[in-house]
């Protein structure tokens, strides 16, 4: 996801370290405090209560940066936050008891919370939020593994607790400097057409802070009893804390792979996936009680893979909803409180050194987060997605679809140019929308022609400045059986799919980068998930159009453009009424763009319709190749001697001639 803005890389590493520093304590927890358990200056009870009250603190320190955000100055906060960070923590070095521990680092905490609330800030303004959120992950990982090792091999056995402490100032004062490095105050973002955005809390904001919230309840309350867990299925007290090692180590590589992920999988799925897993996990560990350390181990790798890969994906759905980024500002504020509630409420189910009940909770925690996901997914926006006033291009809006698209678009104020091989049938169309009062401009071109395709492009941009929408819905699929056609048949067929979404697609592409936004529709197909007989080079090209668009994806993502593929079913068109051959869940044209509407609203990369046809290709994706075979070969005629070419009557799903 890439944001339009001017925070500079000296303002990324600003925040990478300051919210590094930020986070320290939490990962440095063990090793502190349970030095102060073992000198005698805090009690066994008192450390959960100073631990969860330094979280807690620190989880709303975030959320009073984000009430402070429009009245103060970012450098001035920075600073006032890392000099009382600062000083909290010499004031720790000196005291003793629970009552004056639990004080001083939960206001400690607060300044952190302000500290790490500066430091998103500026990454989720910054330029790839999404990566560089990850990377953050990443980094304070590290950071808390190298320094924690520090502590424990070097300061702690020389200089006892208290110079653990002052050690942790001196690092909050050597990043003091950094702070020149953050911009004054925080600009508002623009949106993709310059204008400032505004923030209105909504439904939505709200079910991904519970899904954010349960997600790190779940891994809360697995990691904080994770070496009890360990010891109750065999290992010794060392083994269970090189087993820590091991899983921050694991956690390091599920950080990596999500900055990978995230922009080559699909946000909700994934995160939808983790949460299956993660329950999957517990309940695993839960039923290991027996088993032996081995698998215990494995599924202690899992789970740190699992653990900081989602953060990518939390925060890039957060952008969607509010690309304002306050919603993605709070993001750690809920990992934060969300990592102090898990434990506390799976210790009310342990009971003296049984810790089992809490792989349970940790369970039924993730499925909670798991039908929360649902929630947000399918929950409907408060205002839909308007077309009103945008430029949209609809290449095949003769007839079918397209027609019924142009339409729709053109009813809700958008500026229709349609176009299409057929000027009679373009002038019908741009007749009946101005008889209505919509806009229309009908040109005829043949997409085959990549010099016609860029001249209608340049006739728009001439026309109107600029290109919002274009919807790429040529193609046809004709019943063509493969094993009575020549290579160039072949070849003909795939450019009449193909090279007519390509000529339109790049030339859009060009102007869509230079207005730095713009949404690419690529009507697809079903067909294009797996080999249809008779629509061999159908299925061949729009299988091929399914990998560009992923591509597309990668390489002008960064551009602000959006692309959406529709994979429709079988659709009922005026050329397919008569062909006497099945079809299965068949749409009416109104209800298949009413299907594409719906995708074009809602921000979606892939939209399969209707739903039992989603299932269908999935199912169909995972099932034994032999199993795919035998079934589509039942659809194939007997021979070739059997079936003429134009004789044939098939209908791959969205199989529609424009």
């Amino acid at each position: 996801m890439h944001i339009t803005s001017a925070v500079t890389r000296k303002h990324l590493v600003a925040a990478l370290t300051l919210g590094s520093v930020a986070v320290l304590m939490v990962g440095l927890q063990p090793v502190l405090l349970g030095e102060l358990l073992a000198q005698g200056r805090l009690s066994l009870e008192g450390i959960g209560l100073v631990a969860m009250g330094e979280i807690v603190a620190l989880g709303v320190g975030v959320i009073l940066g984000d009430v402070l955000r429009s009245m103060t100055n970012l450098r001035l906060l920075t600073t006032l936050a890392l000099v009382s960070v600062m000083g909290l923590d010499i004031v720790t070095a000196t005291t003793t008891g629970d009552t004056g521990l639990v004080i001083v680092r939960a206001l400690t905490g607060l300044a952190e919370g302000l500290l790490l609330w500066g430091a998103v800030s500026l990454i989720v303004r910054g330029p790839a939020p999404d990566r560089i959120a990850g990377l953050f992950m990443v980094v304070q990982t590290l950071a808390q593994g190298v320094i924690a090792a520090v502590l424990a091999f070097w300061i702690l056995p020389r200089h006892g607790v208290a110079g653990g402490f002052v050690f942790l100032a001196a690092i909050s004062a050597v990043c003091l400097p950094l702070v020149r490095w953050q911009p004054p105050r925080l600009a508002s973002l623009p949106d993709s057409e310059g204008q400032t955005l505004h923030f209105a809390w909504k439904v939505r904001h709200g079910l991904l802070m519970a899904v954010v919230a349960m997600q790190f309840s779940a891994i809360g309350a697995l990691w904080a009893y994770l070496e009890p867990l360990g010891k109750y299925v065999g290992l010794d007290a060392q083994s269970a804390q090189l087993l820590i090692s091991g899983t921050l180590f694991m956690q390091v590589m599920g950080g990596c792979l999500g900055i990978v992920l995230v922009r080559r999988v699909a946000d909700f799925k994934l995160l939808g996936v983790a949460a299956a897993l993660l329950a999957g996990i517990a309940l695993a560990m839960f039923l290991s009680d027996g088993q032996g350390a081995e698998p215990f181990l494995m599924l202690c790798g899992a789970f740190g893979l699992v653990y900081l890969m989602l953060t990518p994906f939390q925060v890039r759905i957060a952008l969607a909803l509010d690309p304002s980024g306050r919603v993605a500002a709070l993001i750690p504020a809920m990992q934060l409180l969300g990592c102090a509630f898990g434990p506390l409420l799976a210790s009310q189910w342990v009971t003296g050194d049984y810790a089992q009940p809490v792989a349970i909770v940790s369970a039924i925690l993730s499925l909670a987060a798991l039908v929360l996901l649902g929630l947000l997914r399918y929950w409907p926006t408060n205002a839909s997605v308007s077309f009103e006033g945008k430029v949209v291009l609809i290449v095949g809006a003769s007839s079918g679809m397209g027609r019924v698209l142009a339409l729709r678009l053109a009813e809700e104020g958008a500026w229709v140019v349609a176009t299409a091989r057929r000027q009679h049938l373009l002038d019908d169309l741009q007749r009946e929308i101005h008889g209505f009062g919509g806009k229309c401009l009908a040109r005829a071109a043949d997409a085959l022609d990549d010099k016609a395709a860029a001249a209608l492009v340049a006739e728009v941009i001439a026309c109107h400045g600029r290109l919002d929408v274009v919807v790429l819905n040529a193609g046809g699929a004709p019943a063509l059986d493969m094993r009575q056609m020549k290579a160039a048949q072949v070849t003909d067929y795939m450019r009449c799919n193909y090279d007519v979404v390509v000529n339109y697609l790049f030339p859009c592409l060009e102007q869509m980068s230079l207005q730095r936004h713009g949404l690419v529709v690529q009507t697809n197909s079903l067909a294009g998930f797996l080999g249809v007989p008779l629509q061999g080079p159908y299925s061949a090209a729009k299988g091929a159009l399914r990998l560009l668009i992923d591509t597309c994806r990668i390489e002008f993502g960064s551009r602000g453009i959006r692309f959406l593929s529709l994979y429709p079913g079988f659709v009922a068109t005026a050329q397919t009424a008569n062909d006497g051959m099945p079809a299965p869940l068949e749409l009416s044209e109104d209800q298949a763009v009413a299907h594409m509407l719906y995708a074009m609203r809602s921000k979606r990369w892939d939209y399969l319709f209707p739903w039992p046809m989603r299932w269908l290709i999935r199912v169909s994706m995972i099932l034994p190749k032999p199993i795919t075979l035998w079934i589509l070969r039942r659809e194939l005629p007997p021979s070739p001697q059997a079936v003429g070419a134009t004789t044939l009557h098939s209908r791959a799903p969205s199989g529609l001639p424009r």
